[in-house]
């Protein structure tokens, strides 16, 4: 199959008009409409269907899309590493990670990666898990370096994900409030007097839902999550600048803790323990930059976690 009729595709339906999309590929219309309907008549399917405002993808074109872009990029990508290999270009990496590590584990691990392979070029997309997982299946990142939704075994296969996993360790989420909050000198703290405080919370689709699920289970609807954001400088902030009680993983305000100006809260029921390692696609070849930097990964996360203390409650 022509993979030009497949970027064209790809065009059309990312603009919903064969117009804008024949303008952004430099092309006349009538043209861009025959090589859709070569592809039509090569898959034995109609793509697309008149809209109001231009055209929509059938069932058929929805179904086709995330396969047409999966090539697409996979092609890209091969003629990246082919340009590296004659030595015209830098070999890239591109990983998926957490917002969770945007400033634990990964830059150190970027920086001895640099030490050891001077050519490298990586490119680091941050999202949540859910958004990286997508990501991964439709080989626009070669893996991706995050906490896990369901705690797999380790290298074991993600349920219907066609993607394999390798546990590196285990990351603990708690509840902290800064020194001189209220709740600050408790010793233990009963759930009914954190419903009225507002929170900040990760956003994080499991780690939301297990923050209100524990309020649930003990009897008692969820206080107000005033804050969400994927950001973990600003949940840093949150605490404290804003004075909210939060839960993050122990990491993140680690220095603060030390320097006594953050507290963590004896909450067991606000404990929550995480998987934390690679994922990558079951299928597909591994270049030589991605195994570089997952060996990387692998010794720099045991390095790191290995030089902290457990601070399971």
């Amino acid at each position: 199959m022509d993979i030009e009729l497949l970027r064209y595709f790809s065009a059309v339906a990312g603009r919903g008009s064969i117009g804008l999309a024949a303008l952004d590929l430099n092309m006349t219309q009538p043209a861009l409409t025959r090589s859709v309907q070569r592809l039509e008549k090569a898959l034995a399917g109609k793509l697309f269907e008149r809209g109001p405002k231009g055209v929509v993808l059938t069932a058929f074109g929805e179904t086709y899309l995330p396969y047409a872009k999966a090539i697409l990029n996979e092609s890209a990508r091969a003629a990246d590493e082919l340009r590296a290999f004659r030595g015209l270009e830098k070999a890239k990496v591109r990983v998926g990670i957490s917002p969770n590590f945007v400033s634990y584990i990964v830059p150190e691990a970027v920086r001895r990666l640099f030490a050891e392979y001077p050519g490298v070029t990586v490119s680091l997309a941050t999202e949540t898990y859910e958004n990286l997982t997508r990501m991964l299946r439709g080989y626009e990142i070669d893996f991706v370096f995050s906490q896990f939704l369901d705690n797999p075994a380790n290298l074991d296969v993600a349920p219907g994900e066609h993607l394999r996993r390798e546990t590196l360790f285990e990351s603990h989420s708690r509840a902290y409030v800064r020194a001189d909050h209220p709740l600050a000198q408790a010793h233990k703290i009963d759930l009914g007097k954190l419903v009225n405080h507002e929170w900040a919370i990760p956003l994080q689709m499991s780690l939301v839902y297990r923050f209100e699920h524990a309020f649930r289970t003990a009897g008692f609807s969820g206080p107000v999550q005033k804050i969400n954001t994927s950001s973990m400088t600003f949940m840093k902030a949150a605490v404290l600048d804003f004075g909210l009680p939060a839960v993050v993983p122990d990491h993140v305000l680690e220095e603060d803790v030390r320097a006594k100006r953050v507290v963590a809260l004896n909450v067991p029921e606000l404990v929550f323990d995480y998987q934390v390692g690679l994922s990558w696609r079951a299928r597909g070849t591994h270049t030589p930059a991605m195994t570089a930097f997952a060996r990387i990964l692998r010794e720099t996360s045991a390095a790191v976690e290995g030089a902290r203390k457990p601070q399971k409650t």
